[in-house]
């Protein structure tokens, strides 16, 4: 037991060791935000799909539930402090070498500068939990949603989850700063879903463009995902 903790300690110490746990937490994050955003798009539907949506999620035990949230908060964390500490300790080695520096000029700007896009979506993660999660100062009154006779759920009283994104998404600066997070989100999962590859040992010359364009397609496609519902609430297409 003791040997199998020192291997485990030896290995989360070790660079290599910390640059795949990186990897393997943000291909968790990669994962839940395409889940995230199937849950999202049902805005489009009926207010009950997404309402449906909602009260099933919230229908869960109270430990499965905080389970889950505590989970990925805890990955994120993991993430965000692991990926902080190995751009600093690369700062540090690369000093004023004019040959190192030189070579950061190739690189993306996506992963040039991949530690404040990430930090960038830190912060609106925050606001957006106390906005949808918390509910801050919204009154429980105002968002109560009552499904329809032929609806399964016929007569249950739940959280109007439909009324409170039109609502938010009215405010044109609160649909500014979700865009603006989300254009973020896109420059960090360019260059981060392509990594996961590289870190994990499945990149090659031959197959590195083939992760280089599946890592944009898919930046592209959630991030469009996500912009496309605070566009479509300020041009009325969601009301």
């Amino acid at each position: 037991m003791n040997e199998l903790v020192k291997t485990a300690c030896t290995f989360v110490t070790s660079s290599i060791g910390r640059k795949i746990i990186v990897a393997l937490t943000g291909a968790s994050l990669v994962l839940f935000l395409a889940g995230h955003l199937v849950g999202n798009l049902l805005i489009y539907g009926d207010p009950s799909l997404i309402n449906t949506y909602a009260h099933g999620l919230h229908s869960m035990p109270a430990a499965a539930l905080w389970g889950i949230r505590i989970g990925l908060l805890v990955i994120f964390l993991i993430h965000v402090c692991l990926t902080i500490q190995l751009k600093l300790e690369n700062k540090a080695a690369r000093g004023n070498d004019p040959y190192q520096y030189q070579s950061t000029i190739a690189a993306t700007i996506s992963s040039r500068y991949m530690i404040y896009s990430g930090l960038t979506v830190l912060v609106f993660l925050v606001y957006h939990l106390l906005q949808y999660t918390v509910r801050a100062g919204l009154d429980p009154a105002n968002f109560v949603y009552t499904f329809e006779a032929t609806h399964a759920l016929a007569g249950v009283e739940t959280w109007d989850v439909h009324k409170m994104i039109v609502e938010g998404f009215s405010n044109v600066w609160v649909s500014g700063f979700y865009i603006l997070a989300v254009i973020m989100l896109f420059s960090h999962l360019r260059h981060g879903v392509q990594s996961i590859f590289q870190t994990l040992g499945l990149n090659s010359k031959k197959i590195r463009p083939f992760y280089n364009l599946l890592a944009i397609c898919y930046a592209a496609v959630v991030c469009l995902g996500f912009i496309s519902v605070p566009v479509a609430v300020l041009l009325g297409i969601i009301k």
